[in-house]
């Protein structure tokens, strides 16, 4: 019956946000004003060739080491940042990259940040920039895109996106560790944890970086046994990789309650 009800919520879940886009439905999209379109690849690459319209997302400026204990100054340059992409509170911003699964880190990570600062109309191009440039070699560019106005989004930062160790032994009995990394690093850190499993983020893709089958993706989801009121946290060597598992918990199938641990 658990399982059941699992795939059920599964069901509804997957189809609340349009958490990975296609080339064709991007495509489609570009000509709606409410789009922002962000490469967060390395700026030469960028500078090289990116997707017509596309603004360059320095990711460097999304980043502030152990950010949170110091939320007040982080939010202040996520603010400026979201101001300076033009992002307002009905934008649709769509992030992509280069096909690396570093710079696909630096995707979900910058969902991650928009997210943890109150912002969730995000899609992921799926396949990334080497997707875009097989169907659509003709709509790139390399003259950099600029924004017509400052973006209006008013940030809501949640503490609560980010965890660490002291919260989760103060509800161990509330949670299910997902260990992206598939080899938890430190087990006695999670020994009075319910339940924990193992998911390499980089299983959740073909070599190409598209998504896997939607069946293997429920498949995966479904074997977490995630229960709703329990917490959700997902545990990696970084953020940046603790990320990837956590978009696609949270955007395409809607779990809410996820967390990333942070040492």
């Amino acid at each position: 019956m658990k399982h059941l009800l699992a795939l059920l919520l599964l069901t509804l879940y997957s189809y609340a946000y349009d958490a990975f886009i296609t080339p064709d439905k991007l495509k489609d999209s570009l000509s709606d004003e409410k789009i922002v379109l962000l490469d967060v690849s390395p700026l030469d690459m960028y500078n090289i060739s990116h997707i017509k319209g596309a603004l360059h997302a320095d990711i460097s400026k999304f980043t502030k080491s152990d950010y949170e204990r110091l939320a007040s100054a982080y939010s202040k340059n996520v603010q400026k940042e979201i101001i300076d992409l033009g992002i307002n509170p009905d934008s649709h911003v769509v992030i992509y990259s280069r096909n690396s699964y570093e710079n696909l880190q630096n995707s979900t990570y910058l969902a991650f940040v928009l997210a943890e600062h109150g912002f969730e109309n995000i899609s992921i191009l799926e396949g990334g920039y080497i997707a875009w440039v097989f169907k659509y070699h003709t709509l790139v560019s390399s003259k950099r895109s600029s924004t017509k106005e400052d973006g209006s989004y008013k940030i809501k930062h949640n503490p609560n996106f980010l965890v660490e160790l002291d919260y989760i032994k103060s509800n161990s009995r509330n949670i299910t560790i997902v260990d992206s990394s598939n080899k938890l690093q430190s087990p006695e850190l999670f020994s009075d944890i319910s339940y924990t499993i193992d998911r390499d983020y980089r299983d959740n893709f073909f070599d190409d970086l598209t998504l896997r089958d939607e069946d293997e993706l429920r498949e995966f989801v479904s074997k977490l046994s995630l229960i709703k009121d329990k917490d959700i946290v997902v545990y990696d060597d970084t953020i940046f990789e603790a990320s990837v598992n956590w978009y696609i918990l949270y955007q395409k199938f809607g779990f809410k309650n996820i967390k990333i641990l942070h040492f």
